[in-house]
C-alpha cells in the first residue's frame, strides 16, 4: 500500500470514529477539543500522516464519548494489537463542577440529543464571552436532569472569566423554559441585542447580582469586577443549571 493510500485509510478510520462520537464535522471536533483545526482536518482528509501521539489523543477523547477505539486501530485498522495502546487504562473523569466529579456521559437515561449551538468567540468585553450563532454544531448525551426538557441546550466555556466555577472546555446547561434565576444565588447566561443588524449579540456567563430598575448587575470572577448592562440591551437571561441538578442529583 502506498503512503498516500495509508494516509487516506487512516483518515477514513478517524472520521468514522469522530462521527460515532457525535461530532458532525472535523471543525466541530477540533474546536470542542482544543485541537489545531488545520492539523486535524489534514489527518482526516489524508493529506498528513497521523503520528502515534496524535492517534492516542484522538482515541482517548473518542473513547470518553463512548466509542470503542484505540490508537493502534486508527493507525493500522481493527486487526491491530490494541494492547499496545492505553485503552486498558481508565479514562480520566471530566470534572464538571466545583463539588462533584462527573463523567462526560449522562448518569442515567438521555439520548445523544442535547444540542450545543455554534459560537463565535468574543475577543473583548464588547464582544462578550461568545456569540450564539444559532447553528447546532454537535450533540451531547442528555444529562438525566434534562430529560424531557425540550429546549435545553449546552454551551462550552471558552475562557477563564468564571474560573472558580467553570473551566475552559467544560459545558454549562441552560433551559429557556426553566425557572427564573435568583439574584445573588444563580449564575446566568445573559445575551444582549447586537448593535449590528444580522449579527448575534454578545453573550456572557456571569453571576447575577441584581436585576432591578433600568439595569442588570453581574459579577465576574477573573478578573474580579462588577459588570452592568442597561436593561433595554438585554435580549435574554437564562439560569445556568447547577451540575447536580442537571445530572438529576438535586431535589
Amino acid at each position: 500500500m502506498t503512503d498516500d493510500r495509508i494516509r487516506k485509510v487512516q483518515g477514513q478510520r478517524l472520521a468514522e470514529a469522530r462521527l460515532k462520537a457525535g461530532w458532525r464535522s472535523s471543525r466541530a471536533a477540533a474546536i470542542e477539543n482544543g485541537w489545531a483545526e488545520s492539523s486535524y482536518r489534514a489527518h482526516e482528509n489524508g493529506s498528513r500522516t497521523i503520528g502515534q501521539n496524535d492517534a492516542e489523543t484522538y482515541a482517548r477523547r473518542f473513547r470518553a464519548a463512548g466509542v470503542s477505539i484505540t490508537a493502534q486501530e486508527i493507525l493500522f485498522g481493527p486487526s491491530a494489537d490494541a494492547s499496545q495502546d492505553d485503552a486498558s487504562k481508565p479514562d480520566e473523569l471530566i470534572v464538571a463542577g466545583a463539588r462533584i466529579p462527573l463523567s462526560d456521559r449522562a448518569l442515567r437515561g438521555g439520548a445523544r440529543d442535547l444540542p450545543v449551538p455554534g459560537i463565535a468567540l468574543g475577543g473583548s468585553e464588547e464582544e462578550g464571552d461568545f456569540q450564539l450563532n444559532g447553528e447546532v454544531q454537535y450533540f451531547l448525551d442528555r444529562p438525566a436532569g434534562l430529560v424531557g426538557r425540550k429546549r435545553a441546550f449546552a454551551v462550552v466555556i471558552r475562557n477563564d472569566s468564571m474560573i472558580h466555577s467553570y473551566r475552559p472546555s467544560w459545558p454549562i446547561f441552560v433551559d429557556p423554559d426553566g425557572r427564573q434565576p435568583v439574584a445573588g444565588v444563580d449564575d446566568v447566561l445573559i445575551e444582549l441585542y447586537s448593535e449590528e443588524e444580522g449579527r448575534a449579540g454578545p453573550a456572557f456567563v456571569k453571576k447575577l447580582v441584581s436585576r432591578r430598575g433600568s439595569e442588570v448587575v453581574l459579577w465576574q470572577q477573573n478578573p474580579e469586577k462588577e459588570i452592568r448592562f442597561p436593561i433595554d440591551r438585554v435580549k435574554q437571561i437564562l439560569r445556568v443549571i447547577p451540575y447536580p441538578e442537571a445530572m438529576g442529583l438535586s431535589v
